[in-house]
């Protein structure tokens, strides 16, 4: 059984940090490794340093100058390359010992006792339960709708794009949709990102459509990408057609993960370079040979509706 609220809601990971970070008191220092490790995934310690170092509001008092690199550097404070030495004395005038740019005695000035919520950890764990229920067995090539979907970012506002089209490349519908994305982009959880801006731009599931979802399917950590939310989640066929590999070794066209082939490199007709993966009820040769045969791409129409949407919005709120 799938719990739809987990993967349609907009979890807030940033007041996750905020509160994990809130928790180091003076004359203490963490990492961000270990605030990482403490929301449930450690490999999201480069997302956590993002988050810390973004020029937002914060509900309360979030004492970012105490979190360090793992190796002890004090790093930067108040955005990339800036604020190196007001950092250092921030932490020395709180009695953390600095010397040469590292926290001296690390082990004994870092924090331990972090309590939070495992935000990331319930949140794999709902991508394992979607991967349990992919099916691969399908035929791509028997959906006379294929809809490609993307979205676009200005801040926290996602602007969603839909561009369907048919088997011969005749624009059959565009829908665009928008709206504020609390959840911040950490890789291998992209799906919490843009299941909500994806859905928006849908409507009703349709059965006779495959929907192409910019992002990954079974081409991701746990097997459960983006691509396999959404199919899994509405009940549609899906498939993953992404422009980058998240994870996995290439083998010639082949894109091996776990010693299985979990995606392919496909070239479309007019050489555009896609990683397609299976989302949910359409085999991966079917969806490679789908892609590759297409007249028209619809994952570059989608993208361009969608940037076109998000500079329109831009261009609305400048001045005249």
């Amino acid at each position: 059984m799938i719990h739809r609220d987990v993967h349609l809601q907009d979890h807030d990971l940033r007041l996750e940090v905020f509160k994990l970070v809130a928790q180091v008191p003076k004359g203490k220092v963490s990492t961000y490794g270990a605030i990482a490790k403490a929301l449930g995934d450690v490999a999201a310690s480069r997302a956590v340093g993002m988050i810390l170092s973004a020029d937002r509001e914060r509900p309360f008092s979030v004492p970012c100058h105490r979190v360090i690199y793992s190796d002890g550097r004090t790093g930067w404070y108040a955005g990339m390359g800036r604020g190196a030495d007001r950092k250092r004395d921030m932490l020395r005038c709180e009695g953390v010992r600095v010397e040469d740019g590292r926290v001296a005695d690390l082990d004994n000035a870092v924090f331990t006792d972090l309590t939070g919520s495992s935000m990331l950890a319930r949140l794999a764990e709902a991508q394992g339960e979607v991967s349990s229920l992919v099916s691969q067995e399908g035929d791509a090539a028997s959906f006379e709708r294929l809809a490609g979907l993307d979205v676009s970012y200005r801040g926290d506002e996602a602007f969603a794009a839909m561009v369907v089209l048919d088997r011969r490349g005749n624009v059959l519908e565009e829908r665009t949709a928008r709206c504020r994305v609390s959840f911040p982009y950490v890789p291998g959880y992209l799906g919490f990102r843009e299941m909500r801006p994806y859905t928006a731009v849908m409507g009703e599931p349709r059965k006779d459509t495959l929907y192409m979802i910019d992002g990954h399917g079974r081409a991701h950590p746990r097997q459960a990408g983006v691509a396999c939310q959404f199919g899994v989640v509405h009940g549609v066929a899906a498939a993953g057609v992404a422009k980058t590999i998240l994870s996995g070794v290439m083998k010639g066209d082949s894109l091996v993960l776990n010693g299985e082939v979990a995606g392919r490199l496909v070239r479309t007709r007019e050489d555009r370079a896609y990683f397609a993966s299976v989302g949910h009820m359409a085999s991966l040769d079917s969806v490679s040979d789908l892609v590759s045969s297409l007249p028209q791409d619809p994952m570059i129409r989608a993208h361009r509706l969608a940037t076109r949407e998000r500079k329109a919005a831009h261009a609305a709120t400048l001045p005249c």
